[in-house]
């Protein structure tokens, strides 16, 4: 699904594109919807979201009991298909029997208890009509899978076996395994002939392998869940083993099919490394719901293991699963399945093992706010990939202190722990996580204002994402990009790189991010009906993964964006709420953030006293941590305030610190402006 879905995901986004009204329309159709995966509904979710601007059409069919996420779009328009009027059931029951086969009385109860669905009408009718000539007349069973069975039941011993065994295989069998894994009784061949003459498979030959199909989804089911228990498990043993055999020197193509079917072996030992690759092949491409269903089954199958083995797979596992989580959002279960293997995980004596688990341990937490436990956590993962002599993890636990950095406004200490980052990263071959420290230095950076030395760390993490190919990487340093240069005043650029990376995220988490730095773009730009929505969305989006410092930044920054929009009550609540997580969290730079738009407020509202107050409280946050960059602009918005109230010496002093401030930072924009301010303070010496 994951390579079906960057393909179509590229066509439909040429199709959204400026030029797209020029292009072709688009039309793309998605059957049998109820059966879809977690991975593939969140990727057609992601594709809903652009219909609005794209000569698009998105058709989808499913049945009654599934209920798409998109169906409450203004824009999505449902239609039930109807059941068969009665006189069209009764041509459908005439074209499929001679009409002496079925009595009247007979078709009346047939089309009553099917109720015009055609599927159970059909299996209604040839069921009836399978009968011998002699039987009594027939009971007509209430459901469809009653009458699936009945069918299955009348088949002979060999019939049911043939189709039971290829029940196994799925719903597509091909020929060239159901014949290896066939044990009898008597030749499979003529049982597929009568199987196929009685409409429960149909055969293709015109494939590179022979395949057979199954009519329908549900009579696979119904032949499937009619073996026993110890039966099937044999059969899944033996397909599992016909295909290590058929596929030798190129069992990677079909690692899936072998965890399913060792998996539903209980085979423990064969299933957990199948399915450990079928997760790592899923990762690599950003289908981290898909990687972390693989893992919950792992996990499941590992308890089976020999004690020998099982708390070191466990715990291998554990990690692995806690790092898709990591890019779903799910911090709190991430970190929460961390902490319920921490006591078996440590007596593990690996110094290497130990280093990951707390390096993961600490990441978790550094998304949560809790920014001392991370930066305990990575402590001891350094001391631990010492005694391993292990740079990878010794540069991800630097990576953590660098993070630590710019979340507790320590952003000398976080440029230095990401410099140390990419010196170990760089020999090896962990070229992600190199990407990410040069990422760390950029992000360091950017809070102080240093806008320069943030671009060139944020186009190195670009480059390494661009050598590796890496769709995770490139989007955060866009949104990096956009950031850094929204904030010093090229607000287009910043709209661009921003939406550069909202348009290509591949997970959850990077979307949380460019959404909000978009919207912060659009803000600095002064655009509200831009801003809002996005932001909105980001802070919806931040609440759900409890990830608190971002939460309480943007719920700032939305706040900010009611303010411009008009909508002061709004924004006083947003603003509040904001310092109150950023507080929790201590996070100062949002916690100044919410203080310098309270006092905006005050001041629109005429209360001057309560916004100098709310700027001092804004600007006493932002010089704690030194992020000059905003304690600047925090100075221009007093120096304002004090020009409206006449005070021209107080308010050339503040214009005058803030250019203090901006020095070397590289955003002339804002050094112009401050010192436009300092002039039109100074008194007219011809008054």
């Amino acid at each position: 699904m994951a390579r079906t879905g960057r393909s179509v995901w590229r066509i439909c986004r040429k199709r959204s594109g400026t030029t797209s009204l020029r292009r072709q329309p688009l039309a793309l159709v998605v059957e049998n919807l109820h059966w879809i995966d977690r991975a593939s509904e969140e990727f057609l979710a992601s594709l809903v979201d652009i219909v609005p601007g794209a000569p698009m059409l998105l058709l989808f069919t499913y049945r009654p009991g599934y209920r798409p996420p998109w169906s409450d779009k203004s824009y999505a328009t449902q239609i039930a298909l109807q059941p068969l009027a009665p006189r069209d059931c009764l041509a459908l029951v005439r074209s499929v029997v001679p009409v002496a086969t079925v009595s009247d009385p007979l078709a009346e109860t047939i089309l009553a208890r099917a109720e015009g669905n055609p599927f159970f009408l059909e299996e209604l009718v040839l069921a009836i009509a399978e009968r011998p000539p002699d039987a009594a007349p027939p009971a007509v069973p209430a459901t469809v899978q009653d009458v699936l069975l009945a069918r299955i039941s009348r088949l002979t011993q060999e019939g049911k076996w043939a189709l039971q065994t290829a029940a196994v295989l799925g719903r597509e069998v091909p020929l060239d395994l159901l014949r290896a894994i066939w044990a009898g009784p008597g030749p499979l061949e003529p049982q597929l002939r009568e199987l196929t003459r009685l409409e429960f498979l149909h055969g293709h030959g015109g494939l590179e392998e022979p395949v057979y199909f199954f009519k329908h989804a549900l009579t696979r089911d119904v032949a499937y869940e009619s073996l026993l228990p110890s039966r099937r498990r044999d059969l899944h043993a033996a397909a599992g083993e016909a295909l290590e055999r058929l596929y030798a020197g190129r069992l990677e193509e079909i690692a899936d099919r072998l965890a399913h079917h060792f998996a539903r072996a209980d085979r423990a030992p064969k299933a957990v490394p199948y399915l450990v690759r079928v997760a790592e092949r899923a990762a690599r491409t950003y289908a981290h719901t898909e990687a972390a269903a693989v893992l919950r089954e792992a996990l499941r199958q590992a308890e089976r293991l020999p004690e020998a083995e099982r708390e070191g797979q466990l715990t291998a596992l554990t990690l692995r699963l806690a790092h898709s989580l990591y890019f779903l959002g799910q911090f709190p279960e991430a970190l929460d399945l961390l902490l319920r293997r921490r006591e078996p995980a440590a007596r593990l004596t690996d110094p290497a093992i130990a280093a990951t688990w707390h390096f993961w341990l600490g990441y978790m937490r550094s998304h949560l706010g809790d920014h001392v436990g991370a930066d305990a956590d990575a402590r001891q993962a350094i001391a631990a990939a010492e005694r391993a002599h292990d740079p990878v993890t010794l540069g991800q636990a630097h990576y953590l202190l660098s993070r630590g950095g710019f979340w507790s406004g320590r952003f000398a200490e976080g440029v230095a722990h990401g410099r140390r980052a990419v010196a170990l990263l760089q020999p090896t071959d962990a070229r992600w996580w190199l990407g990410a420290a040069h990422w760390g230095v950029a992000f360091n950076h950017g809070f102080v204002g240093e806008f320069e030395a943030g671009l060139a760390a944020a186009r190195e993490a670009q480059r390494v994402g661009e050598a590796i190919g890496d769709p995770r990487l490139q989007a955060y340093a866009a949104w990096t990009i956009g950031w850094l240069e929204a904030a010093r005043g090229h607000g287009e650029l910043g709209v661009d790189a921003c939406r550069r990376s909202l348009e290509h995220s591949p997970d959850p988490v990077n979307t949380s991010d460019a959404l909000s730095f978009l919207g912060g773009a659009y803000l600095e730009l002064g655009d509200s009906r831009q801003a809002v929505p996005l932001l909105e969305d980001a802070v919806e989006r931040w609440t759900r993964f409890q990830h608190r410092p971002m939460l309480g930044w943007f719920t700032a920054v939305l706040g900010e964006a009611c303010l411009l929009a008009g909508n002061a009550g709004r924004a006083r609540e947003l603003a509040e709420r904001g310092r109150q997580i950023a507080d929790g969290v201590g996070f100062k730079y949002a916690t100044g953030w919410a203080c310098r738009v309270l006092g905006r407020l005050a001041r629109l509202e005429g209360r001057g006293d309560a916004a100098e107050r709310e700027l001092e409280a804004g600007l006493a946050a932002f010089l704690a941590i030194g992020a000059r960059f905003e304690a600047a602009r925090t100075m221009l918005d007093l120096a304002t305030g004090a020009l409206a109230r006449r005070d021209g010496a107080g308010s050339a002093r503040r214009a005058r610190e803030a250019l203090a401030h901006l020095a070397g930072l590289g955003a002339p924009v804002y050094e112009e402006r401050a010192r436009q301010l300092a002039e039109a303070a100074q008194p007219d010496p011809g008054a």
